[in-house]
C-alpha cells in the first residue's frame, strides 16, 4: 500500500479566546456577585417572613372583610407550608428595588446618557406601579370573597374555606399583578428608546388583548368577575400608555 499522507490537525488559536476572556471575565464576575447578593437579600428577607408569617397573615387577614367565612386547616402540616410562602412572597418583595437597581446599573454601559436617564426616571414610577399591582390583586380578592360570602350567606349556606389555599392565592394575585403593573414601564420606554414603532405595536394591539385575556384567564381566581376586572384594568393601562406617548 502506498504511504498515506499524514493528517495534520491545526493548532487551535487561543489568542482570541484568552482575549475575549479577559474582556468579559470581570463582567461576568460582577453579574455573579450582584446575584449573589440578590439571593443573599431573598434569603434573608425570606427568614424574616418566615419568622413573623402569623403577623404577616393576621395583618392581611385584618385587611379583608371574612364575615361568614371560617377558615380551616386541612393539614397539621399546613402551617409550615404557610410560612414558606409567606416568607418566600417576603423574599421576592424586598428584593424586586434591589433587582431594579442592579438591572439598570448593568444596562448603563451599553446606554448613551439620554436613554440611560429615561430609564432612570421611569424607576420611581415602576416601584409606585408595583404597589399599586399588588394592592389591585389583593382588592379583587377582596371584591370577590365579597360577593360569594354575600350570596351564600342569603342561602344561609356555611362557608368552609382552606386557609392555605387562599393565602397562596391572595399573594400570587398581588406578585402577578404587581408584575403586570410594569406593562406601562416597559412599553413606554421601548418606545422612547425606539427599539419597537407606536404604529407597529397599535397594528398589533389585538395580539397584546390577547396575551392579557390569557394571563387573567390563568390567575385566580377563575371566576367570572375577577376575569371581567383583570382583563379591563391591563387593558386600559396599555391604552392609556399608548396615548401618554401620542408624541412618539
Amino acid at each position: 500500500m502506498a504511504n498515506q499522507p499524514a493528517i495534520t490537525i491545526p493548532e487551535v488559536e487561543t489568542s482570541e479566546f484568552d482575549s475575549l476572556t479577559t474582556k468579559y471575565l470581570p463582567y461576568l464576575r460582577e453579574i455573579q456577585r450582584k446575584l449573589f447578593i440578590l439571593l443573599c437579600t431573598v434569603l434573608l428577607s425570606g427568614i424574616i417572613g418566615f419568622a413573623f408569617y402569623q403577623k404577616i397573615l393576621t395583618f392581611i387577614m385584618n385587611i379583608f372583610e371574612l364575615k361568614g367565612i371560617t377558615l380551616v386547616l386541612t393539614s397539621p402540616y399546613q402551617f409550615f407550608d404557610l410560612a414558606i410562602n409567606t416568607g418566600l412572597a417576603t423574599g421576592v418583595v424586598v428584593a424586586f428595588p434591589l433587582f431594579l437597581y442592579y438591572l439598570v446599573g448593568f444596562l448603563k454601559p451599553a446606554l448613551a446618557k439620554k436613554e440611560f436617564q429615561v430609564i432612570k426616571n421611569m424607576l420611581p414610577f415602576c416601584l409606585l406601579l408595583f404597589i399599586a399591582g399588588f394592592a389591585f390583586g389583593t382588592w379583587v380578592m377582596q371584591f370577590v370573597i365579597s360577593i360569594y360570602s354575600e350570596t351564600t350567606a342569603s342561602f344561609d349556606v356555611s362557608n368552609i374555606w382552606d386557609v392555605g389555599h387562599f393565602f397562596a392565592q391572595t399573594i400570587i394575585m398581588g406578585l402577578c399583578m404587581g408584575l403586570v403593573f410594569q406593562l406601562p414601564i416597559i412599553l413606554t420606554i421601548l418606545l422612547k428608546l425606539k427599539l419597537i414603532k407606536k404604529a407597529f405595536v397599535i397594528k398589533n394591539r389585538k395580539i397584546v388583548y390577547a396575551a392579557i385575556l390569557v394571563m387573567a384567564a390563568i390567575l385566580p381566581p377563575n371566576d367570572v368577575f375577577s376575569l371581567c376586572i383583570i382583563t379591563i384594568v391591563p387593558l386600559f393601562l396599555f391604552e392609556l400608555t399608548l396615548l401618554l406617548n401620542k408624541s412618539i
